[in-house]
Protein backbone atom coordinates (compact mmCIF):
# COMPACT_ATOMS: atom_id res chain seq x y z
CA UNK A 1 0.00 0.00 0.00
CA UNK A 2 1.47 3.82 -1.00
CA UNK A 3 1.07 5.75 2.04
CA UNK A 4 -0.41 9.23 1.51
CA UNK A 5 1.93 12.24 0.38
CA UNK A 6 2.21 15.08 2.76
CA UNK A 7 3.07 18.42 2.30
CA UNK A 8 4.94 20.26 5.22
CA UNK A 9 2.94 23.32 4.73
CA UNK A 10 3.29 24.17 8.63
CA UNK A 11 6.70 25.38 7.82
CA UNK A 12 4.76 28.33 5.98
CA UNK A 13 1.39 28.15 7.55
CA UNK A 14 2.70 29.02 11.12
CA UNK A 15 4.31 32.20 9.64
CA UNK A 16 1.18 33.34 8.57
CA UNK A 17 -0.23 32.43 11.70
CA UNK A 18 2.20 33.74 13.57
CA UNK A 19 2.45 37.18 11.96
CA UNK A 20 -1.23 37.40 11.85
CA UNK A 21 -1.74 36.74 15.23
CA UNK A 22 0.63 39.40 15.91
CA UNK A 23 -0.38 42.01 13.97
CA UNK A 24 -4.09 41.78 14.94
CA UNK A 25 -3.11 41.86 18.87
CA UNK A 26 -0.88 45.08 18.10
CA UNK A 27 -3.81 46.53 16.28
CA UNK A 28 -5.88 45.95 19.19
CA UNK A 29 -2.83 47.56 21.80
CA UNK A 30 -2.37 50.42 19.69
CA UNK A 31 -6.11 51.10 19.36
CA UNK A 32 -6.34 50.84 22.88
CA UNK A 33 -3.74 53.54 23.95
CA UNK A 34 -4.95 55.84 21.32
CA UNK A 35 -8.72 56.03 22.43
CA UNK A 36 -9.98 53.99 18.98
CA UNK A 37 -12.31 51.13 18.80
CA UNK A 38 -9.94 48.97 17.17
CA UNK A 39 -11.79 45.89 17.91
CA UNK A 40 -14.73 47.44 15.85
CA UNK A 41 -12.53 48.31 12.95
CA UNK A 42 -11.42 45.69 13.07
CA UNK A 43 -14.43 43.07 12.57
CA UNK A 44 -15.88 46.08 9.80
CA UNK A 45 -12.89 45.29 7.62
CA UNK A 46 -13.36 41.50 8.01
CA UNK A 47 -16.94 41.51 7.70
CA UNK A 48 -16.51 43.29 4.56
CA UNK A 49 -13.44 41.29 3.55
CA UNK A 50 -15.45 38.04 3.82
CA UNK A 51 -18.26 39.42 2.06
CA UNK A 52 -16.63 40.58 -1.04
CA UNK A 53 -14.00 37.85 -1.61
CA UNK A 54 -16.84 35.41 -2.53
CA UNK A 55 -18.68 37.16 -4.89
CA UNK A 56 -15.43 38.18 -6.85
CA UNK A 57 -14.19 35.07 -6.81
CA UNK A 58 -17.26 33.35 -8.07
CA UNK A 59 -17.18 36.06 -11.11
CA UNK A 60 -13.57 35.01 -11.52
CA UNK A 61 -15.17 31.40 -12.01
CA UNK A 62 -17.73 32.01 -14.03
CA UNK A 63 -15.06 33.76 -16.37
CA UNK A 64 -13.03 30.73 -16.19
CA UNK A 65 -15.69 28.60 -16.93
CA UNK A 66 -16.70 30.57 -20.34
CA UNK A 67 -12.95 30.46 -21.22
CA UNK A 68 -13.10 26.58 -21.35
CA UNK A 69 -16.49 26.90 -23.03
CA UNK A 70 -14.76 28.91 -25.94
CA UNK A 71 -12.06 26.82 -26.01
CA UNK A 72 -14.17 24.19 -26.87
CA UNK A 73 -14.16 21.95 -23.69
CA UNK A 74 -17.72 20.04 -24.00
CA UNK A 75 -17.84 19.81 -19.91
CA UNK A 76 -16.49 22.71 -18.20
CA UNK A 77 -17.76 21.75 -14.92
CA UNK A 78 -16.25 18.14 -14.95
CA UNK A 79 -13.02 20.01 -16.03
CA UNK A 80 -12.90 21.89 -12.52
CA UNK A 81 -14.23 19.10 -10.87
CA UNK A 82 -11.67 16.60 -11.79
CA UNK A 83 -8.62 19.43 -11.28
CA UNK A 84 -10.06 19.91 -7.85
CA UNK A 85 -10.34 16.45 -7.12
CA UNK A 86 -6.52 16.17 -8.05
CA UNK A 87 -5.86 19.19 -6.28
CA UNK A 88 -6.72 18.18 -2.84
CA UNK A 89 -5.65 14.51 -3.60
CA UNK A 90 -2.61 15.12 -0.82
CA UNK A 91 -3.84 15.93 2.96
CA UNK A 92 -1.79 18.57 3.38
CA UNK A 93 -3.59 20.58 0.60
CA UNK A 94 -7.07 21.58 2.02
CA UNK A 95 -4.91 23.21 4.93
CA UNK A 96 -2.60 24.97 2.20
CA UNK A 97 -5.94 26.59 0.70
CA UNK A 98 -7.80 27.29 3.92
CA UNK A 99 -5.69 28.92 5.83
CA UNK A 100 -4.71 31.80 3.21
CA UNK A 101 -8.44 32.22 2.34
CA UNK A 102 -8.96 33.01 6.92
CA UNK A 103 -5.74 34.53 7.43
CA UNK A 104 -4.90 37.44 5.09
CA UNK A 105 -8.64 38.76 5.66
CA UNK A 106 -7.83 39.40 9.24
CA UNK A 107 -4.52 40.38 8.51
CA UNK A 108 -5.89 42.77 6.18
CA UNK A 109 -8.18 43.75 9.19
CA UNK A 110 -5.19 44.69 11.11
CA UNK A 111 -3.06 46.26 8.44
CA UNK A 112 -6.47 48.50 7.75
CA UNK A 113 -7.18 49.06 11.46
CA UNK A 114 -3.27 50.54 11.96
CA UNK A 115 -3.01 52.39 8.70
CA UNK A 116 -5.72 54.63 10.50
CA UNK A 117 -3.67 55.18 13.81
CA UNK A 118 -0.16 56.07 11.94
CA UNK A 119 -0.69 60.16 12.45
CA UNK A 120 -1.93 59.47 15.53
CA UNK A 121 1.84 57.81 16.66
CA UNK A 122 3.35 59.83 13.63
CA UNK A 123 2.16 63.09 12.47
CA UNK A 124 3.02 63.03 8.48
CA UNK A 125 7.20 64.92 8.51
CA UNK A 126 8.46 63.61 5.61
CA UNK A 127 6.50 64.70 2.80
CA UNK A 128 9.04 67.36 2.21
CA UNK A 129 12.08 65.17 1.89
CA UNK A 130 10.10 62.49 -0.78
CA UNK A 131 9.08 65.68 -2.67
CA UNK A 132 12.29 66.44 -2.97
CA UNK A 133 14.08 63.42 -3.63
CA UNK A 134 11.99 63.01 -6.52
CA UNK A 135 12.78 66.07 -8.02
CA UNK A 136 16.48 65.28 -7.50
CA UNK A 137 15.87 62.03 -9.60
CA UNK A 138 14.35 63.48 -12.64
CA UNK A 139 16.82 66.33 -12.53
CA UNK A 140 14.29 69.24 -11.47
CA UNK A 141 11.53 67.85 -12.89
CA UNK A 142 8.63 67.08 -10.13
CA UNK A 143 7.64 63.67 -11.54
CA UNK A 144 3.92 64.20 -12.15
CA UNK A 145 4.34 66.81 -15.04
CA UNK A 146 6.28 63.84 -16.94
CA UNK A 147 3.47 61.55 -16.44
CA UNK A 148 0.78 64.45 -17.20
CA UNK A 149 3.32 65.25 -20.48
CA UNK A 150 2.15 61.56 -21.56
CA UNK A 151 -1.24 60.67 -20.08
CA UNK A 152 -2.47 64.42 -19.88
CA UNK A 153 -5.51 64.40 -21.31
CA UNK A 154 -8.40 63.98 -19.85
CA UNK A 155 -8.94 59.80 -21.84
CA UNK A 156 -5.19 58.96 -20.78
CA UNK A 157 -6.13 60.63 -16.79
CA UNK A 158 -9.23 58.54 -16.86
CA UNK A 159 -7.20 55.59 -18.31
CA UNK A 160 -5.10 55.69 -15.39
CA UNK A 161 -7.76 56.27 -12.81
CA UNK A 162 -9.93 53.37 -13.82
CA UNK A 163 -6.62 51.00 -13.82
CA UNK A 164 -5.88 52.36 -10.22
CA UNK A 165 -9.11 51.80 -8.70
CA UNK A 166 -9.18 48.25 -10.17
CA UNK A 167 -6.19 47.39 -8.20
CA UNK A 168 -8.59 46.80 -4.80
CA UNK A 169 -10.62 44.46 -6.51
CA UNK A 170 -7.70 42.55 -8.11
CA UNK A 171 -6.69 42.17 -4.85
CA UNK A 172 -9.35 40.25 -3.62
CA UNK A 173 -9.79 38.31 -6.61
CA UNK A 174 -5.74 37.22 -7.42
CA UNK A 175 -5.90 36.11 -3.36
CA UNK A 176 -7.82 33.53 -3.22
CA UNK A 177 -7.05 32.56 -6.75
CA UNK A 178 -3.86 31.77 -5.74
CA UNK A 179 -4.62 30.22 -2.86
CA UNK A 180 -7.13 27.55 -4.75
CA UNK A 181 -5.50 26.91 -7.76
CA UNK A 182 -1.34 27.91 -7.66
CA UNK A 183 1.56 24.99 -7.34
CA UNK A 184 2.13 24.62 -3.84
CA UNK A 185 5.91 26.44 -4.18
CA UNK A 186 4.04 29.50 -5.45
CA UNK A 187 1.38 29.63 -3.05
CA UNK A 188 3.81 29.48 -0.10
CA UNK A 189 5.93 32.19 -1.50
CA UNK A 190 3.52 34.33 -2.59
CA UNK A 191 1.50 34.15 0.68
CA UNK A 192 4.65 34.81 2.89
CA UNK A 193 5.58 37.56 0.41
CA UNK A 194 2.42 38.92 0.56
CA UNK A 195 1.86 38.91 4.88
CA UNK A 196 5.51 40.26 4.76
CA UNK A 197 4.40 42.83 2.55
CA UNK A 198 1.79 44.45 4.07
CA UNK A 199 3.61 44.58 7.99
CA UNK A 200 6.81 45.27 6.94
CA UNK A 201 6.02 47.61 3.95
CA UNK A 202 2.74 48.55 4.87
CA UNK A 203 3.19 48.92 8.67
CA UNK A 204 6.38 49.26 9.18
CA UNK A 205 7.93 51.48 6.68
CA UNK A 206 4.66 53.42 7.13
CA UNK A 207 5.09 54.25 10.66
CA UNK A 208 8.69 54.62 10.02
CA UNK A 209 8.73 57.12 6.82
CA UNK A 210 5.29 58.69 7.85
CA UNK A 211 3.89 60.83 4.73
CA UNK A 212 0.38 61.85 3.50
CA UNK A 213 1.58 62.47 -0.50
CA UNK A 214 1.09 64.92 -3.02
CA UNK A 215 -2.58 65.28 -2.66
CA UNK A 216 -2.51 66.06 0.80
CA UNK A 217 0.53 68.19 0.60
CA UNK A 218 -1.57 71.55 0.45
CA UNK A 219 -4.00 70.64 2.52
CA UNK A 220 -1.01 69.98 5.14
CA UNK A 221 0.30 73.27 4.43
CA UNK A 222 4.50 71.56 3.43
CA UNK A 223 7.05 73.20 2.18
CA UNK A 224 6.97 71.47 -0.91
CA UNK A 225 3.19 72.13 -1.71
CA UNK A 226 3.17 74.49 -4.49
CA UNK A 227 4.85 71.87 -6.39
CA UNK A 228 1.60 70.01 -6.45
CA UNK A 229 -0.97 72.89 -6.73
CA UNK A 230 -1.25 72.41 -10.65
CA UNK A 231 -1.45 69.06 -10.60
CA UNK A 232 -4.33 68.89 -8.15
CA UNK A 233 -5.68 72.14 -10.23
CA UNK A 234 -5.69 69.69 -13.64
CA UNK A 235 -7.33 66.71 -11.98
CA UNK A 236 -10.22 68.52 -10.41
CA UNK A 237 -10.92 70.45 -13.93
CA UNK A 238 -10.61 66.72 -15.13
CA UNK A 239 -13.06 65.94 -12.60
CA UNK A 240 -15.35 68.64 -13.19
CA UNK A 241 -15.73 68.56 -16.69
CA UNK A 242 -17.76 65.60 -16.31
CA UNK A 243 -15.59 62.30 -16.06
CA UNK A 244 -15.68 62.09 -12.33
CA UNK A 245 -12.11 60.61 -11.38
CA UNK A 246 -12.64 58.22 -8.54
CA UNK A 247 -9.29 59.84 -7.04
CA UNK A 248 -10.96 62.86 -6.34
CA UNK A 249 -13.49 61.38 -4.50
CA UNK A 250 -11.40 59.16 -2.78
CA UNK A 251 -8.55 61.75 -1.79
CA UNK A 252 -11.76 63.76 -0.47
CA UNK A 253 -13.11 61.52 1.29
CA UNK A 254 -10.01 59.82 2.74
CA UNK A 255 -8.94 64.02 4.03
CA UNK A 256 -12.81 64.65 5.73
CA UNK A 257 -12.04 61.27 7.39
CA UNK A 258 -8.76 62.17 8.66
CA UNK A 259 -9.76 65.67 9.47
CA UNK A 260 -12.62 64.85 11.13
CA UNK A 261 -11.08 61.66 13.18
CA UNK A 262 -12.87 59.12 11.87
CA UNK A 263 -12.46 55.36 11.47
CA UNK A 264 -13.87 53.04 9.32
CA UNK A 265 -13.17 50.54 6.21
CA UNK A 266 -11.04 51.89 3.47
CA UNK A 267 -10.11 54.51 5.51
CA UNK A 268 -6.20 55.96 6.43
CA UNK A 269 -3.84 58.07 4.75
CA UNK A 270 -0.25 56.87 3.91
CA UNK A 271 2.51 57.41 1.22
CA UNK A 272 5.55 55.67 1.35
CA UNK A 273 5.81 53.07 0.49
CA UNK A 274 3.62 52.91 -1.61
CA UNK A 275 1.22 49.21 -1.16
CA UNK A 276 -0.47 49.37 -4.50
CA UNK A 277 3.00 49.21 -6.03
CA UNK A 278 4.53 47.07 -3.84
CA UNK A 279 1.54 44.14 -4.26
CA UNK A 280 1.39 45.22 -8.35
CA UNK A 281 5.24 43.82 -7.79
CA UNK A 282 4.06 40.80 -6.28
CA UNK A 283 1.59 40.09 -8.86
CA UNK A 284 4.08 40.57 -11.60
CA UNK A 285 6.84 38.21 -9.57
CA UNK A 286 4.36 35.47 -9.25
CA UNK A 287 3.79 34.87 -12.96
CA UNK A 288 7.94 34.50 -13.61
CA UNK A 289 7.24 31.16 -14.69
CA UNK A 290 4.20 31.50 -16.88
CA UNK A 291 4.61 32.37 -20.60
CA UNK A 292 5.54 35.91 -21.63
CA UNK A 293 2.13 37.00 -22.90
CA UNK A 294 1.41 37.05 -18.73
CA UNK A 295 4.76 38.21 -18.08
CA UNK A 296 4.53 41.06 -20.39
CA UNK A 297 1.05 41.75 -19.14
CA UNK A 298 1.41 41.67 -15.18
CA UNK A 299 4.79 43.83 -15.66
CA UNK A 300 2.54 46.35 -17.37
CA UNK A 301 -0.07 46.67 -14.99
CA UNK A 302 3.09 47.22 -12.36
CA UNK A 303 4.38 49.65 -14.46
CA UNK A 304 0.86 51.49 -15.01
CA UNK A 305 0.39 51.42 -11.43
CA UNK A 306 3.58 53.04 -11.00
CA UNK A 307 2.75 56.27 -13.48
CA UNK A 308 -0.90 56.49 -11.85
CA UNK A 309 0.90 56.33 -8.64
CA UNK A 310 2.51 59.40 -9.37
CA UNK A 311 0.47 60.89 -11.96
CA UNK A 312 -3.24 60.68 -9.72
CA UNK A 313 -0.93 62.28 -6.96
CA UNK A 314 -1.61 59.60 -4.43
CA UNK A 315 2.52 59.22 -4.06
CA UNK A 316 5.35 60.67 -4.69
CA UNK A 317 7.73 58.69 -7.12
CA UNK A 318 10.24 57.75 -4.55
CA UNK A 319 7.16 55.90 -2.35
CA UNK A 320 7.36 53.86 -5.31
CA UNK A 321 10.71 52.74 -5.84
CA UNK A 322 10.86 52.48 -2.54
CA UNK A 323 8.14 49.40 -2.91
CA UNK A 324 9.50 47.77 -5.91
CA UNK A 325 12.46 47.50 -3.98
CA UNK A 326 11.04 46.38 -1.02
CA UNK A 327 8.50 43.71 -2.78
CA UNK A 328 11.41 42.56 -4.74
CA UNK A 329 13.66 41.74 -1.72
CA UNK A 330 10.72 40.56 0.56
CA UNK A 331 10.00 38.24 -2.51
CA UNK A 332 13.76 36.66 -2.68
CA UNK A 333 13.65 36.36 1.21
CA UNK A 334 10.45 34.33 1.11
CA UNK A 335 12.32 31.64 -1.47
CA UNK A 336 15.99 31.64 0.52
CA UNK A 337 13.33 30.81 3.36
CA UNK A 338 11.52 27.89 1.64
CA UNK A 339 14.65 26.44 0.34
CA UNK A 340 16.84 26.87 3.08
CA UNK A 341 13.62 25.16 5.77
CA UNK A 342 13.41 22.12 2.92
CA UNK A 343 10.00 23.10 2.07
CA UNK A 344 10.78 23.41 -1.83
CA UNK A 345 12.56 20.26 -2.03
CA UNK A 346 9.78 18.82 -0.38
CA UNK A 347 6.79 19.77 -2.85
CA UNK A 348 9.16 19.65 -6.02
CA UNK A 349 11.22 16.13 -5.75
CA UNK A 350 9.69 13.65 -7.50
CA UNK A 351 8.01 11.09 -5.61
CA UNK A 352 10.15 8.48 -3.97
CA UNK A 353 9.90 4.80 -5.97
CA UNK A 354 7.27 2.49 -4.42
CA UNK A 355 9.22 -0.46 -2.59
CA UNK A 356 7.37 -3.93 -4.06
CA UNK A 357 7.69 -7.05 -2.21
CA UNK A 358 7.45 -10.25 -3.41
CA UNK A 359 6.29 -12.56 -1.27
CA UNK A 360 5.53 -15.80 -3.54
CA UNK A 361 4.73 -15.91 -7.51
CA UNK A 362 0.85 -14.69 -6.76
CA UNK A 363 1.62 -12.25 -4.04
CA UNK A 364 3.12 -8.96 -3.80
CA UNK A 365 3.55 -6.24 -1.25
CA UNK A 366 3.68 -2.34 -2.27
CA UNK A 367 4.96 0.00 0.07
Amino acid sequence: MQASQRTPDHLWMSILLGLTTLCTIAAFILGQRAGIDAVQIYFLYISRIFLLGPVLLTAGASLAVLLLVVGGDQHPLATFADYFATRFRHDGSITAVLGPLVLMPLLMGAFGTMKQMIPLYHPFDWDDTFAQVGSTLFFGVTPWQITHFFFGSALGTVFLDRLYAAWVPLLFLVTPVMALIAPPLLRARFFLSFALGFILIGVVGAFWFSSAGPCFAGLLHTHEAARYDALMARLHAINDSGWRLSAVYFQDHLWQAYANRQYGFGNGISAMPSMHNAIAVLFALSVGQFGWKVRTGAWTFAGLIFIGSVHLGWHYAADGIVAWASMYGIWRLSGWYLRVSGYERAVTAPPAPRLVLVVDNDQRLAA
